[in-house]
């Protein structure tokens, strides 16, 4: 099982996922009821490259945990282990594979299908070709399977991290630790720089894409192969959410009183933009600024209060998730 941080390190079988748990089968649950796991809290929790947040105390305070990382300030910084290691990590897995028995463990494996039958993950109708989810689900059928994604910091990350479907190591740069928005453009034309055999889709926020939108004659000058996706929900969109379900909706800061018009921002550099409200045909204007040569930018306006599912309350489990 991966986090956000190793998706595409393994293969992507078609399930979609709940965001920082990717092929977790512990978490991949829409379901807030503890009774779902029946009692069962795992005995042996292993870290590899990450780290251990303190709630794994709400599910596993028995657990023998087994933290291995390059970093040597990483290991015990938020959580004690019970072993640690520090050092390379294919290093480490290679030498520890010969002492690992063989277990099919068909018994979870079921239990966790059975979770999963139960709680599904529901997609929303295809009739709505830019609801986030499936506008994402749309991009990764329009580009190979290698392209690189870069995301900012918000509701459009948990999007993607939830349905698209990383296939290879390295294809996915998001800012997970630090959260820090602005990341994705400079990101994205670092990534174009080194790869300019590729298309770099760049996914955004309008309040992330705020931060650094002065990179964009950096863009048009060096005229690389990037595509910025702006989901336009003109607010901050993550921090409304917890405004509207932890805050009693008190909303503070979270609006944009100022609509600004990414595309002629965009067109004002050089740079080919659309906005997929503004056309008849938003899947052909989608595949077109994927395929093209050189920069673009497309505006996808989508619902102000659409919320992102499931979310970890503040101060709560993974297993108390709303």
């Amino acid at each position: 099982m991966t986090n956000l941080a190793g998706s595409g390190l393994q293969p992507y079988y078609g399930n979609y996922n709940s965001y920082n748990s990717h092929c977790d089968p512990y978490y991949q649950t829409n379901s807030n009821n503890n009774e779902d796991y029946g009692g069962y809290y795992p005995q042996n929790l292993g870290g590899i490259g990450k780290r251990h947040d303190v709630k794994v105390e709400d599910f596993c305070s028995q657990a023998t945990i087994v933290h291995i990382d390059i970093d040597p300030s990483e290991i015990d910084k938020l959580k004690q282990s019970s072993f640690s290691i520090v050092g390379d990590i294919g290093m480490a897995l290679r030498q520890m594979i010969p002492f690992i028995d063989s277990n099919s463990r068909r018994g979870w494996i079921s239990r966790i299908g059975k979770l999963k039958a139960k709680h599904p993950f529901l997609m929303p109708d295809d009739s709505d070709p830019l609801h986030p989810l499936n506008l994402i689900r749309r991009i990764s059928s329009l580009v190979k399977s290698d392209t690189i994604i870069a995301t900012d910091v918000g509701q459009h990350q948990m999007w993607v991290a939830q349905v698209y479907p990383f296939r290879h190591p390295r294809s996915l740069l998001t800012s997970g630790g630090l959260g820090t928005m602005g990341f994705a453009v400079p990101a994205a034309i670092g990534a174009a720089l080194v790869n300019s055999n590729k298309r770099i889709v760049c996914i955004s926020g309008d309040g992330s894409f705020f931060m650094n939108m002065q990179e964009l004659p950096t863009l048009a000058d060096l005229n690389l192969n990037v595509t910025i996706i702006i989901m336009n929900n003109r607010h901050l969109g993550l921090v409304r959410q917890q405004q509207e379900l932890f805050y009693e909706k008190q909303y503070i800061a979270s609006r944009f009183a100022t609509d600004l018009d990414v595309v002629s921002l965009g067109r004002a550099f050089g740079i080919p933009s659309y906005d997929l409200k503004r056309t008849d045909d938003p899947i052909t204007v989608l595949t077109r600024s994927l395929s093209d040569p050189g920069p673009s930018i497309v505006n996808v306006p989508i619902e102000e209060t659409l919320n992102v599912t499931p979310m970890v309350p503040p101060g709560a489990a993974k297993c108390c998730k709303l």
